[in-house]
């Protein structure tokens, strides 16, 4: 009976569908007539474009705006770009396996389907997870957002990818770090499924293959809200079945603290549930758009704004449909829609709900309930009767929503709807009305062009639209108020991102983002005003192409032509048409004339054979833009017939002069001393008529490459084995390699170095021969390293070196030889000789001699050392005037010098030689004191001996006398000396006292 019930429904329902199909085009005659198209040469210069050569289907945006970059994902490869100007920070290439490919060909998919199409791309923290195709065998990883190339961990893709580069899915990483996808995730693409993994919580899916669960489902769109995610899809109707198949938009949603079951429904989702969704013109048969194509959600408000189409095999149609979270969860909170066998009908079923409400415990019952009900009984209607948008012959495919602060509002709602064709239309919803009114239409492609809108994004940090495309990723601003130029034209727009700027006298955005300001006008959010005049405006001028002259002079040869239309915008209700020309003429082809011969010239000379001649040149016209040069000659000579014969001439001899020295020719030898050669030649000029040859050499040579050759080193090829000693059971034999080494850029030129041996024994008798090597073989071994030699030079740079001897072992047999060099050189003394450095100290000031002068003379310590080494004079003289020599003592004490004088020295000896009695006296007394009284007669362990030494500074009387300098800056010469301490434990060498 009730088979009988559902057949009966299927007629009428039938016959309903067909009438509704007739109303749908009565219905949806509302639709815009009224076009405001923007091209996309009206946007050459605000639109931004990235693409890259051999790379498709950029199909995946995901804004990083604390780093204020945008990723995208494309096929095989993946992209960090800037969110203003599109500018590629990084890529990582990330193709698929050749393995992968071969097999993914092999199954009979296409070339272009065996790639990796990147179709997961979500964040969490300071990374992103994102999965690929990886031609038909999923792949996925854990990358930096800052660093697309370093990648933390690979995942296999299996249950969190799909399969083909065709399937609809969506993905969403929680903000507790739990990963969902919704999608289909085997090769057919027959098992549809809600999946979670990777999180805190146990992996979870929907039942497989249960049609009741998820029939044959394309997912469209997921979001995180509150205890649930929330899921918006498409698939058969399977409540429907029996009269046919049809297609439902669904919500599905999951807790998101679902644990699953524990026997029942095991590693399965129990507070999954479903609802229709509703949008459809009403009437009494109402016409339904059943397929949701996109879905946006504004949440602060909490209102998803979806596109829906007929049937692709219907009549092109579409519509959008708004929704609140209170009409979902009414639908959510309802009774269940219940099939008790694949045969009776659906009935509608109360029951509890209160375990799909993400509580806690749940009891048997519930999971009998979660295996029973997955269906809701009431669909979730839209906020508003009607669509608020219905057009014919057109399908929608994205949607995102921006809600505008204007004037008058705090709110209004701006869709950006994308068609199949690629045209986004700009739409507004009147707050008071939820009318719908059209405010331009963008044209994204050129005319031609094959892409097709893959993403829709917008981000309103920027205030763009961000569209990825199958050829490239574009950024487009939501508005282009510049395009009005007076204010009635800007305030008639009524776009609720424009009004009229009184200091800027332009039409513009709101300033600062602040709509209140008193100087930006706006009128009250309505439909744009179609009766007011508006003004043609040119737009941008389109790309160069050939066109032919024409007219009675035209040559049928070709031109460049440029043209712009009085579309930005077009004249209407009387405005203005647009002034100047709307076509560029330019680079036309011009064929080469000749122009009129000149005069003749006047012969080349006065007598004998002469020339004169006359020109012309191709330029009457000139030959322009691909034209054909002037045939012919451009010059013509003839012999001038009369002129007398010339005279004999007596020419001046001219001498011969030298050309200019050629560059120095190559070194003839590498290294060790070679010649380099330079020539000239007797040409400038060469001497003529008896002229001198020129005096001097033709070549030059200088010495070239002084420098020692590399040590070069050669084996010779070993001996043959010769026979040395016998023994009882055999003899030995001996072979011999010479190696060879010198420092010399021939090998021809090479010493012998060390002679290497090699034995073997042989057995009397026997053939076979044994190496000596097995058992008598040694490497050989660098000895100790030598001292290091003193430094060649004192000052200035110079040179040590030690040495080893590859002796310890020296190897024998076939014992290879050190490795490594037997000498080492470094560098020593390398402080500079400047000044004083260099010299050795003076020597004493001779006696006076019969000149009343005495000198002193002194000598560098490095000979034949640069001169900057040692600065200054080697003898120094000065006169003998004792009478002054008490005058100069004083007055070199009453100098600011810091040098050390006699009578200093004097005072300092005699202050420590007191210092010293008294310091002995006390050390003396407290000795006595201790062994008389607390040693017990024990000497002390402690003892210092006192070494006598010479005073720390002196200068001996004679030269005292005899060293007197009249140059009063001089220092006196002084000897040093050092005092000296002894000690028998390490304490007081440490002691003030010494």
């Amino acid at each position: 009976m009730e088979l009988i019930k559902a057949n009966r429904f299927c007629a009428k329902f039938t016959w309903i569908f067909s009438c509704a199909v007739l109303l749908f085009l009565v219905l949806t005659t509302n639709g815009f007539t009224e076009t405001k198209l923007i091209t996309r040469d009206d946007m050459r210069s605000s639109v931004e474009v990235f693409s890259q050569i051999h790379v498709k289907s950029f199909g995946q945006l995901l804004f990083d705006i604390q780093r204020y970059q945008l990723i995208v994902g494309a096929r095989d490869y993946l992209f960090r770009l800037s969110l203003e100007g599109l500018k590629k920070m990084e890529e990582a290439h990330w193709p698929a396996a050749a393995d992968n490919i071969s097999t993914c060909l092999m199954k009979g998919k296409s070339e272009d389907e065996c790639m990796n199409y990147i179709k997961v791309l979500v964040s969490h923290g300071e990374e992103i997870f994102v999965c690929g195709t990886n031609a038909f065998y999923p792949e996925c990883s854990r990358r930096e957002i800052q660093n697309l190339n370093s990648i933390k961990e690979w995942v296999k893709g299996e249950a969190k990818c799909p399969h083909s580069p065709h399937a609809n899915s969506t993905a969403l990483m929680t903000s507790q770090g739990d990963y969902y996808i919704a999608s289909s995730i085997d090769f057919s693409e027959k098992d549809s499924v809600i999946f979670r993994g990777m999180g805190k919580q146990p992996v979870l899916r929907t039942i497989r293959f249960d049609p009741k669960w998820l029939s044959d489902a394309k997912f469209v769109a997921s979001y995180e809200i509150d205890n649930f995610t929330y899921y918006f899809f498409r698939e058969d109707a399977v409540e429907y079945i029996n009269c046919g198949k049809v297609v439902y938009s669904r919500i599905a949603r999951v807790c998101k603290n679902d644990q699953g079951g524990q026997f029942q429904l095991k590693d399965k989702f129990t507070t999954f549930l479903k609802a229709r969704l509703n949008c459809s013109v009403p009437g009494n048969y109402p016409f339904y758009f059943n397929e949701i194509q996109s879905v946006y959600y504004i949440e602060r408000e909490e209102i998803f704004y979806a596109t829906f189409t007929t049937p692709i095999n219907s009549i092109y149609g579409t519509a959008i449909c708004a929704y609140n979270m209170t009409s979902i969860l009414s639908s959510f909170s309802g009774d269940f829609k219940y099939q008790k066998n694949p045969t009776s009908a659906w009935e509608r079923q109360s029951s509890p709900h209160k375990h799909f409400q993400c509580e806690g415990n749940k009891s048997t019952e519930h999971f009998l309930d979660s295996e029973r009900y997955q269906l809701m009984n009431k669909a979730v209607q839209p906020m508003t009767s009607h669509p608020i948008l219905k057009l014919e012959l057109e399908r929608f495919s994205h949607i995102v929503v921006d809600t505008v602060p204007t004037k008058n509002h705090d709110s209004v709602h701006v869709m950006f709807v994308a068609s199949v064709e690629g045209i986004i239309q700009k739409l507004v919803v009147i707050p008071e009305t939820k009318e719908t009114c059209l405010i331009e239409q963008i044209k994204l492609f050129p005319e031609g062009s094959q892409d097709k809108i893959k993403v829709l994004k917008l981000l309103k940090d920027t205030n763009s639209l961000y569209i990825g495309t199958e050829e490239s990723v574009l950024r487009i601003l939501v508005h282009r108020c510049e395009r009005m130029h007076t204010k009635n034209e800007c305030l008639s727009a009524m776009d609720p991102y424009c009004g009229w700027n009184e200091f800027k006298m332009a039409c513009t955005s709101a300033p600062h983002r602040n709509p209140l300001s008193p100087y930006w006008h706006q009128e009250e959010t309505a439909c744009p005003r179609t009766d007011t005049p508006v003004d043609g405006g040119w737009s941008p001028w389109g790309q160069w192409f050939e066109c032919s002259q024409v007219g009675r002079l035209a040559s049928g040869d070709r031109c460049l032509c440029q043209r712009r239309l009085c579309n930005s915008p077009s004249t209407a209700n009387g405005g203005r048409e647009c002034e100047g020309t709307s076509i560029h003429v330019s680079n036309c082809t011009r064929n080469g004339q000749w122009t009129e011969w000149s005069s003749w010239s006047s012969c080349s000379q006065t007598c004998g054979l002469a020339l004169k001649t006359r020109r012309r040149v191709c330029g009457n016209p000139a030959p322009a833009y691909g034209g054909k040069i002037c045939i012919g000659t451009e010059k013509e000579e003839i012999y001038c017939t009369s002129n007398p014969p010339c005279p004999a001439s007596s020419l001046n001899p001219i001498h011969g002069h030298w050309s200019e020295w050629s560059t120095w020719e190559q070194c003839s030898a590498n290294c060790g001393g070679g010649i380099q050669v330079r020539r000239r030649r007797c040409n400038s000029p060469p001497p003529q008529n008896g002229g001198r040859e020129c005096s001097g050499c033709n070549q030059d040579y200088k010495f070239c490459n002084l420098h020692n050759c590399p040590e070069v080193k050669k084996a010779t090829p070993w001996t043959p084995y010769l026979r040395l000693n016998q023994t009882r059971d055999g003899y030995y034999e001996q072979r011999l390699k010479f190696v060879c080494k010198a420092n010399v850029p021939d090998e021809s030129m090479l010493r012998i170095g060390h002679v290497r041996k090699e034995e073997r024994f042989c057995k009397e008798g026997s053939r076979s021969c044994q190496d000596s090597g097995s058992f008598s073989s040694v490497d050989g071994g660098w000895g100790s390293w030598t001292p290091w030699s003193p430094c060649s030079a004192s000052c200035g740079g110079g040179v040590q070196y030690r040495e080893r001897v590859c002796d310890s072992p020296r190897p024998t047999g076939g014992g290879t030889d050190c490795p490594g060099p037997s000498r080492v050189d470094h560098a020593c003394n390398m402080e500079s000789c400047h000044d004083l450095e260099g010299w050795e100290p003076w020597s004493a000031w001779s006696l006076c001699d019969d000149d009343q002068e005495q000198s002193r003379k002194r000598k560098c310590k490095i000979p034949l050392t640069p001169t900057t080494h040692c600065v200054g004079p080697t003898k120094e003289i000065r006169m003998c005037i004792p009478s002054q020599l008490g005058m100069a003592s004083q007055t070199n004490a009453g100098s600011q010098d810091d040098g050390v004088y006699a009578a200093h020295v004097i005072g300092a000896f005699i202050t420590g030689l007191l210092i010293g009695i008294i310091v002995s006296g006390i050390g003396l007394y407290i000795y006595v004191k201790r062994k008389r009284g607390g040693n017990g007669g024990r000497q002390s362990r402690v003892a210092t001996k006192l070494i006598p030494v010479k005073p720390n500074t002196y200068v001996d009387g004679s030269d005292w006398k005899n060293n007197f300098s009249t140059n009063l800056s001089q220092k006196i010469p002084l000897r040093e000396a050092t005092i000296k301490r002894n000690g028998s434990i390490r304490t007081q060498l440490q002691s003030e006292n010494f």
